[in-house]
């Protein structure tokens, strides 16, 4: 007998309540090992960023990173990340000893000249630079790139090792379940993002990695880092934009504060490299250049990707990046 198409038929399906309330607890218990799986990935991360100091978090960040694409190169992301990452640290740094100086100006003078405008700041400038260098405008930056550094990790480190462990159906699947964590984890960034929020970016990047293209991959992976998580994270925050400006500015014009520092990716596992074949990619030689502007620091972002692309590819220069990635997964590893 053809059976009807009405699946609640008693004739045809005598068994339908059965057979239902099997599927629904079979839906149950897959949302429930998705949120379960989310949560050990989650609790891995937390672990490796539960370091007080957050220079020595930074390396550990750095390491975890270039040790995710050592040990599968379709991340290509992971491995710009650690480079990326370094630099924070190299940021981190220098504001640490930005701490240690002492000024007569704060981020309330800095924003004196962000009041007056661009024509006026040449007039302003080493007043503006000198404010940077306080130990009020170093305690600022240190506190926004470490809590940028730690939040982005604990967002794409479980993206990564839930779709190499469970693979591209699975994470799609599981992976508006995630947003069911939130309260329960490590989230330092809760009042500018929702923990677990699905981007379409996320689902593009992890699909483009799955066909074999990890170019659309990096990029769709580095606007849902910059523009929905870094952006709402650091670069929204005015006095902190207002920061990186200063910076900019003094080093662009050469004024003499003694901690203005060139905005740039070196891919090597110093902060930076020299020489006209340097391994780096710099973000602009403009006094007035804005790293907080999302259009221009994605500009940036997306050369450094091509950049890096580059260099994998490349027959000889490879192997010094595979080198300096290697001493980065070596250098915390504990």
């Amino acid at each position: 007998m053809q059976k009807c198409g009405n699946p609640r038929c008693p004739v045809c399906y005598p068994n339908w309540k059965e057979e239902e309330a099997a599927a629904k607890k079979r839906a149950k218990d897959d949302k429930q090992d998705c949120i379960d799986c989310w949560r050990f990935y989650q609790k891995q991360a937390e672990a490796i960023v539960a370091v007080d100091d957050p220079i020595a978090r930074n390396r550990r960040i750095n390491a975890v990173y270039a040790q995710l694409w050592w040990d599968d190169r379709r991340f290509q992301w992971a491995g710009l990340a650690a480079f990326a990452s370094k630099q924070v640290g190299c940021g981190l740094l220098n504001a640490a000893e930005m701490i240690g100086k002492s000024t007569s100006y704060s981020v309330a003078n800095l924003s004196k000249v962000a009041s007056v405008g661009p024509a006026a700041w040449t007039a302003y400038g080493t007043q503006s630079a000198a404010g940077a260098a306080t130990a009020e405008s170093g305690a600022k930056v240190y506190q926004m790139l470490a809590k940028g550094n730690m939040s982005l990790f604990l967002d794409v480190w479980p993206l990564h090792m839930f779709y190499k462990q469970f693979g591209l159906q699975r994470f799609k699947r599981c992976l508006p379940e995630r947003a069911n964590l939130r309260g329960s984890v490590l989230w330092p960034i809760e009042s500018a993002i929702s923990f677990g929020k699905v981007q379409p970016q996320v689902m593009r990047a992890f699909e483009a990695i799955d066909s074999g293209d990890l170019e659309t991959g990096v990029e769709q992976l580095a606007y849902h880092e910059q523009i929905n998580i870094l952006q709402p994270a650091m670069y929204d925050d005015p006095a902190f934009a207002l920061l990186m400006r200063a910076n900019q500015f003094a080093w662009a014009l050469h004024i003499p504060t003694g901690s203005a520092r060139e905005i740039q990716l070196a891919f090597a596992n110093q902060c930076t490299v020299t020489g006209a074949n340097g391994k780096n990619e710099r973000f602009s030689k403009e006094p007035l250049a804005n790293l907080a502007d999302p259009q221009q620091r994605m500009a940036f972002v997306l050369r450094a990707a091509q950049r890096f692309n580059q260099l994998l590819h490349d027959p000889r220069q490879k192997y010094d990046v595979e080198s300096s990635l290697y001493l980065i997964a070596r250098q915390s590893q504990r």
